[in-house]
């Protein structure tokens, strides 16, 4: 009689160090993936907490009258940059522009270049955008105050102090400087008809400022936003008695 249990025992073992091979190698990939997730997350959740720190000190600045301003942010592993400038201008519905603003973004992030990041926290003319894959969402809306009586655009400009972008990326922790510039007041005028106000962005946050417009517009006599055609380019119209444009211009060095 032919023992073939050592066959047997053999057979098992293949079986089973190929079935842990194949799950060892499965959790590796799914595993890792999912921390890989997890961790960005967590470092965008914490660019976000310094951005609320930064926008503050931007609101001192510009509404507090602090002449300077230090926020301090930990990259690890992300970039930090002072990237490409955004336009927003006030117009009345027979063309006449009665103020325009430019400034650069400061956008935080896993990856991406300039102000296109795939996920990350963006801050332009005072607002506070959370970006994803997905989109973006507005976490912290501009000092702006609309109403049919009284509408007041102030728009916060950041400017580099060095003339150019900046970028900054490791696992450093960086020094962003703000030193206020100057404010002025670009028009007071008393619209005998519609207002019009534009903000050319990068395409993912266009959809974050139609809903902030939209929200803050409801109600208001003539108000009303174009559909997005996918440029970054924002229009909304409305109708108000008194308008007063406001641009309060801050100068950054990341360092």
């Amino acid at each position: 009689m032919i023992d073939e249990r050592a066959v047997s025992d053999v057979l098992s073992f293949v079986l089973v160090f190929s079935l842990i091979t194949a799950s060892v190698g499965l959790v590796t990939v799914v595993g890792l993936g999912s921390l890989q997730d997890a961790r960005n997350a967590e470092r965008i959740d914490n660019g976000e907490r310094a951005f609320e720190v930064f926008a503050d000190n931007q609101r001192d600045i510009a509404h507090g009258g602090a002449p300077s301003r230090a926020t301090e942010i930990k990259l690890a592993e992300t970039t930090l940059t002072l990237g490409a400038t955004s336009d927003a201008n006030v117009s009345l519905s027979d063309g006449t522009t009665v103020g325009s603003a430019q400034s650069r973004a400061v956008a935080f992030g896993t990856s991406g270049d300039g102000n296109d990041l795939s996920r990350g926290v963006v801050y332009e003319f005072g607002a506070v955008f959370r970006v994803d894959r997905g989109g973006a969402a507005m976490r912290r809306a501009p000092p702006f105050r609309f109403d049919e009586n009284r509408t007041v655009l102030h728009y916060t400009t950041l400017e580099s102090a060095t003339g150019t972008a900046q970028r900054r990326s490791g696992s450093t922790t960086v020094l962003i400087r703000s030193v206020r510039g100057g404010t002025a007041v670009v028009s007071h005028t008393q619209p005998s008809n519609q207002v019009t106000v534009v903000v050319e962005t990068e395409p993912r946050r266009a959809e974050a400022w139609k809903r902030y417009f939209e929200t803050q517009l409801e109600g208001m006599a003539g108000a009303s936003c174009d559909p997005l055609d996918g440029s970054g380019t924002v229009s909304c119209s409305f109708e108000t008695d008194n308008l007063h444009v406001v641009k309060t211009t801050i100068r950054v060095r990341i360092s």
